[in-house]
C-alpha cells in the first residue's frame, strides 16, 4: 500500500503539470494578430471595402458580419485585393 501511494502522487503531479503545460500553449495560439475586415464588393470601382470589424488572422470559425448587403464573409486586404478570409477570434 506504501509503495502505491509513493507512485500515485509523483504520477498525479506529472499529469497536472503535462495539463498546465497544455493549457498555457492553447492560450499563447490565440495570440493571432488583429486585421480590418474587409467584404467584397467585384461591380464597384473599390473592390474591397473596410468594415472596421476587427478579426483574427489565424484559427476558429470564419468571420462574418452584416454591413449591408446580409451576412458575409470579412477577408484580409494584401495590397489591393482580399484573399484572405478572416476568422474570429
Amino acid at each position: 500500500m506504501k509503495k502505491s501511494k509513493k507512485f500515485i502522487l509523483p504520477a498525479a503531479l506529472v499529469l497536472v503539470a503535462v495539463g498546465s503545460a497544455f493549457a498555457s500553449n492553447q492560450s499563447k495560439k490565440g495570440d493571432a494578430p488583429l486585421a480590418d475586415g474587409y467584404v467584397k464588393r467585384p461591380n464597384e470601382l473599390v473592390q474591397c471595402q473596410n468594415t472596421g470589424i476587427k478579426c483574427s488572422t489565424s484559427g476558429g470559425p470564419i468571420c462574418t458580419a452584416d454591413v449591408g448587403m446580409g451576412t458575409e464573409t470579412l477577408w484580409n486586404l494584401v495590397g489591393t485585393s482580399c484573399p484572405t478570409e478572416l476568422h474570429f477570434q
